[in-house]
């Protein structure tokens, strides 16, 4: 049986259109139903008595489980999609990303109980990063610098999961975007200044682990706006400018991005015509999907630059005689009226979020511009994390405070030193002083502080075998913080 056929002629059978930009949309223009499909679930608006209507031909054909989302006393207040939660309010509607893959990162770089930062990145972060050089068209590692040595084994893989991971999640966080883009362009050839970056990530996601993106209930708007901006020459060692853009209906934003860009911009004014012209993309593709759902939208691409803007009303290259034509059909599209392009403040243009690293009055200012919240809650109904690990492997975690801790799931008799132990601090980084916290396989619990440094006890044998933690001090606790702490 073909899965897509039989739901698609089951659904075109009884009204429905398929969509032409996506054949996973469909719309029923008699009945005003918009549907999605994602693999075997399915998300649809409209009113109620239609989508019961849609239950029943399901359930004739299919074994469905569904849920209603809505304002009355029988519908669900909360419930979840793809593993997003989704929320009915008084003021409007609620979506927040999978905080799972937040905890995961912080879990697996041992930073549950570090101290929060308040932004996920720095210029001085990025000066630490690895450089990149273009070889062809590759992009390759190199950096001299004797302290920032490649990753090696576990280190690079864990590095490469990690970077994947918040890459995921970073489609639903636009807070994280950049950090997150640079800290990917990173993954062939992990440095140590890379991993620095990463944790820097981990380290903003422990103060703000949870993000809520506010659908706030408002009339129907008639067109799209996109913010785009740029940042020229952003990456040094390429000279490479990002582009940053949100896709905003009304209040609400549907997408947003930050990427780098492949041609190397000759002035500020040729990175933000990059940055625009991607935005136009983008915005034409979401409107073609709009109308897959049945929405008809105008299209309204807005810039900060004014030169940019001066270049997409012309016709031609002008002086620009080194762009390629590719990126002119901007201005057909201009001219034909099918995109309308405005001019913003700088200052309230949202896209300058994810196109370079911002203080964090800034930031939380573009945030709010954008719809998003972010704090260190957990919604109810939000997917638990479960660890298959937490009875396997030992781990080390950041125990804040100037101290690194050993975490033991194995049962052990001996009390445990980090001498040879992989990931593991370096010795002269360490005090002497080692907190053992543990119990026992008959429940009784222990505690004891002693020298890790004397022979005679390093590997003192207890009478039975034992689970807990190790706590080392640190020599030097703000160095400590950017020592790469691995499983």
């Amino acid at each position: 049986m073909n899965w897509t056929r039989a739901y698609t002629t089951m659904l075109t059978e009884n009204g429905f259109t398929t969509g032409k930009a996506n054949p996973c949309n469909f719309f029923h223009s008699e009945r005003q139903i918009s549907l999605t499909v994602h693999g075997d679930d399915f998300t649809s608006t409209g009113r109620e008595r239609d989508l019961r209507w849609l239950e029943k031909l399901f359930l004739a054909k299919f074994e469905i489980k569904n849920e209603y989302l809505g304002p009355g006393s029988h519908h669900q207040k909360d419930i979840r999609i793809l593993n997003r939660v989704i929320s009915w309010t008084e003021e409007g509607i609620t979506y927040e990303a999978d905080q799972r893959h937040a905890e995961i990162v912080l879990r697996e770089l041992g930073l549950e109980a570090a101290k929060a930062v308040t932004t996920p990145g720095s210029r001085d972060d990025t000066g630490k990063m690895s450089d990149i050089k273009v070889e062809g068209n590759k992009l390759q590692d190199y950096n001299d610098a004797e302290d920032n040595e490649l990753l090696k084994g576990t280190e690079a893989t864990k590095f490469r999961v990690l970077a994947a991971r918040l890459n995921y999640l970073a489609q639903d966080r636009p807070d994280v975007q950049f950090a997150v883009k640079e800290v990917a362009r990173r993954m062939a050839t992990p440095r140590n200044g890379d991993w620095l970056a990463l944790k820097r990530i981990g380290r903003f996601l422990a103060g703000a682990p949870r993000a809520v993106q506010h659908f706030w209930w408002q009339c129907l708007p008639t067109e799209l706006s996109t913010y785009v901006d740029s940042d020229w020459a952003g990456c040094k060692s390429t000279c490479r400018s990002t582009s940053g853009g949100a896709a905003m209906l009304g209040s609400h934003t549907l997408k947003s991005w930050s990427t780098t860009q492949a041609t190397v911009a000759m002035s500020s004014a040729e990175a933000e015509l990059y940055a625009l012209t991607k935005g136009s993309a983008m915005t034409l593709g979401i409107i073609a999907m709009c109308a897959d759902l049945g929405l008809q939208l105008g299209a309204k691409v807005i810039s900060d630059a004014s030169a940019t803007l001066s270049i997409v009303h012309r016709q031609g290259l002008g002086k620009l005689r080194h762009v390629n034509v590719q990126y002119l059909w901007v201005q057909e599209r201009v001219r034909g009226g099918d995109l309308q392009v405005e001019k913003v403040w700088g200052k309230h243009n949202p896209a300058d979020l994810m196109t370079k690293h911002l203080p964090a009055m800034e930031m939380h200012g573009h945030l709010e511009r954008l719809g998003y919240a972010i704090n260190a809650t957990r919604s109810e109904i939000a997917p638990q994390l479960n660890f298959l690990n937490d009875k396997g492997e030992d781990r080390w975690k950041d125990g804040g405070d100037g101290a690194v801790v050993r975490a033991h799931f194995q049962p052990r008799r001996e009390l445990f030193t980090p001498a040879r132990v992989p990931g593991a601090p370096p010795a002269k980084s360490l005090t002497a002083v080692r907190i053992t916290c543990g119990k026992f396989a008959d429940g009784r619990e222990f505690r004891c502080r002693d020298d890790w440094t004397v022979r005679a006890t390093a590997h003192k044998a207890l009478e039975k075998p034992w689970t807990g933690t190790t706590t080392f001090l640190l020599k030097d606790p703000e160095g400590s913080r950017d020592f790469p702490l691995s499983c």
